[in-house]
């Protein structure tokens, strides 16, 4: 029993012997860090994310200044950023630092094309986001007051939205080229929507949804219903269900898709081409792609 109490003692001394060498270590190393030229300290920091850098910069005064320098925001920024927002009518702020840009890119998407599509970053890594908005889809019959209704309602970012009346053949589809977004990204495609009180026939008939390069028979087509309280969207299965956002409007999650050739042309689609009544009630906003959360 002595032995082993003797043995246990031991091992607690060498144990915290060895924090006390990680603690001294840890902070040897801080103080060596710190002592580095800010220009350094910022090339480091430029091969991070920028969630790190903005933890970095409340370690120490040094390190906040390196933190803020425009050689590690212009790492985040994509390069032709500002060819982009110079499309923008959206009435945008002098930027004081490339960090202000990145922030604001992030906080405020931007109209683009004529407010045809939106323009952001997403904030964890800076890539591009899109949202082809209702203007710059093909609807079918979209142009015929009888069946769609272009309409501005105050919670959307664009001009005007699609509201459907009535109509038997339901297809929504926009294409985007992978040059335009962020390269070797892989993104998440999402149909952006909403119900009216009065809406009919989403709670009996299902659409078919797929994202895919143009011109190649997409092997993803998934199936899934409009309407969120449909009973089968309270089922345990891989289908897509729509999710309500914060700003009121549903999404619908079409697929995943990578940028590898800048070349390739992306097809995102709604459908419902096998109609079985005349539903109505449908606003879309339209097709949104972000960044894929791991």
């Amino acid at each position: 029993m002595k032995c082993n109490g003797k043995s246990h003692s031991m091992e607690k001394e060498q144990s915290e012997e060895n924090e006390v060498i990680i603690i001294f270590e840890c902070f040897y190393c801080e103080i060596e860090f710190v002592s580095l030229p800010e220009g350094c300290i910022a090339e480091i920091f430029a091969f991070t994310s920028p969630p790190d850098v903005c933890r970095f910069s409340l370690v120490s005064t040094s390190l906040h200044s390196a933190a803020d320098s425009d050689s590690v925001w212009a790492k985040f920024l994509p390069s032709d950023y500002p060819s982009i927002i110079a499309k923008s009518p959206t009435s945008i702020p002098d930027f004081r630092s490339l960090k202000d840009a990145y922030v604001y890119l992030a906080d405020h998407p931007l109209l683009i094309d004529e407010g045809r599509k939106t323009f952001s970053l997403d904030k964890w890594t800076g890539k591009k986001c899109y949202f082809l908005g209702a203007r710059d889809l093909n609807i079918s019959w979209g142009d015929t007051p009888e069946y769609w209704e272009w309409v501005s309602v105050p919670e959307s970012r664009f001009p005007e939205v699609a509201q459907l009346k009535l109509v038997w053949w339901l297809q929504n589809w926009g294409t985007i080229r992978t040059g335009t977004l962020s390269p070797l990204t892989s993104y998440t495609a999402y149909f952006v929507y909403k119900l009216e009180d009065d809406s009919y026939g989403f709670d009996v008939r299902h659409v078919e949804v797929s994202v895919g390069i143009s011109g190649v028979e997409s092997a993803n087509v998934r199936i899934a219903f409009l309407n969120p309280d449909h009973p089968s969207n309270m089922e345990l299965d891989h289908k897509p269900v729509p999710k309500l956002r914060d700003d009121d409007w549903f999404v619908l999650e079409l697929g995943n898709f990578l940028t590898e050739s800048e070349d390739d042309c992306i097809e995102l689609r709604m459908e419902d081409v096998k109609p079985s009544c005349h539903p109505k009630g449908l606003i879309v906003e339209g097709f949104e792609m972000r960044p894929t959360i791991a």
